[in-house]
């Protein structure tokens, strides 16, 4: 009897150990560290950072604790390559610096093909964007929760007024380094520099390139206006981020918690998105006030800038991920256009 009471009062220790064990993975906290190359907390990415770590962390009721790294993570190949690795949880990369990881979102970087900032949101949520969102976590094991603007990229450069495309001739530009952008710039008749974003401000400061290409926002939030003359708002090409999450440790997470990552990351998207369109016109006259001529590229201004790059970045894309590949992103788009505009 002594022994059968022992084995019960053993029995009844055990599972209230495992109970204790139960409560305690279920009280744990997940902890996310999620990295961008922005330094300034007043960026657009940096203040959607901030919405998603409160969403984040109020629908968890505390149970996820999101750390924001800003600009102290290397450039965003090292972003992307250390999610990949799984050394950072979450990160925020341009189109241009996954292109050196998954070739297929070199297709985004087709000059002219978004007419505005709208039609890029709906397209978005467009079938081939979720499906190019499910083949990248298969090749790279980066999962891509929500995709998300950098915005309209406009040339800078301390040489000359950029008007039309012949101005571009004989510059030395910085780039990403992606081989998409050099071909832009080579269409034009510049000479392209892979330089990482870390790296750029001084290098333009240094008169290693004359000039950059980028987001409006990020010529002020950079600092690169501090060290450039001349701006013109020619939006060549719309500029892609993707909202990145190592793909094993998202798979790790429960149901529950898989669903809020990825509802902050829409919550993401759309205040940086909304933030940009919101303050494009006072950055530009944040940029002029540091002395920065910026120029308004005219329709047809634009339009030569068009006929000289679009099909030579077009063909080099088709030679990296297919013909057929672009012609159905080109199609998105267009579907994406007609959401917005009607038919």
């Amino acid at each position: 009897m002594k022994l059968l009471s022992r084995m019960r009062a053993w029995s009844a220790l055990a599972a209230v150990g495992a109970f204790l064990g139960l409560a305690d993975a279920a009280s744990a906290q997940v902890k996310i560290a999620f990295a961008t190359v922005v330094p300034s907390l007043e960026a657009a990415e940096a203040k959607a950072m901030m919405a998603f770590q409160t969403y984040v962390e109020s629908r968890s009721d505390k149970k996820i604790q999101v750390r924001r790294i800003h600009g102290g993570a290397g450039g965003e190949r090292e972003i992307m390559e250390q999610v990949r690795q799984g050394s950072l949880e979450m990160g925020l990369a341009a189109d241009g610096a996954i292109a050196g990881f998954y070739r297929p979102i070199q297709v985004f970087s087709i000059p002219y093909t978004f007419p505005s900032s709208p039609v890029a949101w709906a397209f978005f949520d467009h079938p081939f964007a979720k499906r190019m969102a499910e083949d990248m976590r298969k090749q790279t094991r980066v999962r891509v929760l929500h995709w998300s603007e950098n915005g309209f990229r406009n040339l800078t450069n301390n040489d000359r007024p950029i008007r039309t495309a012949d101005d571009m001739k004989g510059l030395k530009m910085r780039t990403m380094e992606s081989p998409v952008y050099m071909t832009f710039m080579r269409s034009l008749g510049a000479t392209p520099t892979p330089i990482s974003a870390a790296e750029m401000v001084l290098a333009l400061k240094q008169g290693v390139v004359s000039g950059q290409e980028n987001a409006t926002l990020i010529v002020h939030d950079f600092g690169i206006a501090d060290v450039q003359k001349h701006m013109s708002i020619n939006e060549h090409i719309f500029g892609l981020h993707a909202v990145m999450i190592n793909d094993e440790f998202f798979g790790k997470l429960s149901p529950d918690h898989r669903q809020i990552v990825s509802e902050g990351a829409r919550v993401f998207s759309s205040v940086s998105g909304t933030l940009k369109a919101q303050l494009h016109e006072e950055y530009l006259g944040k940029i002029r006030a540091k002395g920065v001529q910026v120029h308004i590229t005219t329709a047809a201004e634009k339009e030569t800038f068009r006929k000289v790059t679009q099909e030579p970045v077009r063909k080099f894309i088709e030679q990296q991920v297919g013909e057929p590949l672009v012609k159905e992103f080109m199609a998105a788009v267009a579907e994406s256009s007609k959401l917005v505009y009607g038919e």
